[in-house]
């Protein structure tokens, strides 16, 4: 399944940057060894002498910024990726990339070296107006506590379809209620607010509501994710947009996306259950023809070897009735798949009858 993307950089500097001081971590991180070329081994020699997540996230944020440059040939165009990988590798391969390559390079680097961190989607605010385009950035958890961070606004900024490299320190490790001025995930989870504000209110500059304590809680849905089936984590996000309200042609556009998506992990359980099906029905089929090759070879079915007969057709119909009922609970909307499960069907009943009838003739043989 691939996902879509839409890609920008914003031209100017958001945000709040805390008032620690990383002159010791960023002197280190500004460049990594030419031979280091992956993005595990380019996270471990930036963090190597370093203890704590924040610093660790630090030295990644500082040299992602340094070293990869905003690629002005995608600006504002969709594209296609079946893996985030994809993104990582693209990213280190040409050295720039969008804010999906920033996003995705980061999560990579983070998760290599022990530091929680999420790639989030939604879109943003600029100069008090909102973009009809969508972004991505990232997010840190410490000490239980999450922080936005986004290396694709701190890089530089793009201006006559060309990008500056230019550092500014204003998007690494930033508050919840702060980001939210001028960063809208799409999935109210990212908010990190007991009280998430709705798109419109978003879209209209209205922040009240992040200053009141809610009853949403974020932390439970996001410690859940990793317990999800892709189609769950998909069905859930929907639902929360939706509860959210659709202010905007982007939140639309994600809701169209996640049903897409969430059609598309349907078709993929469906046919994996069928594949299943067909794999359950070829290993009953195996041993039922184990069953005829050695009624062929003896002389017939006696008293005493009925038993073992029995226990082969047997083996064969419990594998045939456990095909027959995984395709029988197949529900698909795909015309060309029903087709398949129809004639399936009637194959695996058409086998099992023939095993029941043969399994009768042998019970009667048996004295049963």
């Amino acid at each position: 399944m691939k996902r879509f993307i839409i890609l920008i950089l914003l031209s100017v500097h958001i945000g709040l940057a805390l008032g620690a001081n990383y002159s010791r971590i960023d002197k280190q991180s500004g460049t990594v060894p030419a031979n280091l070329k992956t993005a595990k081994d380019i996270a471990r020699y930036l963090t190597r002498n370093l203890t704590t997540p924040t610093d660790k996230a630090r030295a990644i944020y500082f040299w992602i910024t340094h070293n990869i440059d905003y690629d002005v040939s995608k600006l504002s165009t969709n594209y296609s990726y079946s893996d985030p990988q994809e993104l990582v590798d693209a990213a280190l391969q040409k050295r720039k990339g969008v804010c999906a390559n920033y996003a995705a390079l980061f999560q990579a680097c983070c998760q290599s070296v022990g530091v929680q961190s999420y790639v989030i989607e939604g879109y943003t605010r600029q100069n008090g107006k909102v973009l009809p385009i969508g972004h991505a950035w990232n997010a840190v958890k410490i000490e239980n506590r999450f922080y936005n961070i986004d290396a694709t606004f701190a890089a530089g900024f793009v201006e006559n379809n060309k990008f500056t490299r230019q550092f500014r320190d204003m998007q690494f490790m930033i508050l919840p209620d702060e980001f939210i001025k001028t960063h809208m995930p799409f999935d109210p989870i990212w908010q990190f607010l007991s009280n998430p504000i709705s798109f419109k209110d978003f879209d209209n500059n209205n922040f009240e509501k992040t200053s009141k304590i809610g009853r949403f809680n974020f932390s439970d849905s996001i410690n859940q994710l990793p317990t999800l089936s892709t189609k769950e984590k998909l069905k859930r996000e929907k639902l929360r947009i939706t509860r959210r309200g659709t202010a905007n042609k982007l939140v639309s556009e994600r809701l169209t996306n996640l049903s897409d998506h969430i059609a598309s992990e349907e078709v993929g359980t469906e046919t994996a259950n069928f594949n299943q099906a067909v794999s359950l029905f070829n290993e009953g089929v195996l041993i039922y023809n184990k069953y005829v090759s050695t009624l062929q070879k003896s002389k017939g079915i006696t008293t005493a070897t009925a038993p073992k007969f029995l226990e082969v057709l047997n083996a064969s119909r419990e594998k045939t009735v456990e095909a027959l009922a995984l395709v029988t609970k197949i529900k698909s909307k795909d015309p060309k798949l029903n087709n398949e499960i129809s004639t399936f069907r009637k194959n695996i009943e058409k086998k099992l009858a023939s095993i029941d009838m043969e399994i009768s003739r042998t019970k009667k043989i048996s004295g049963e």
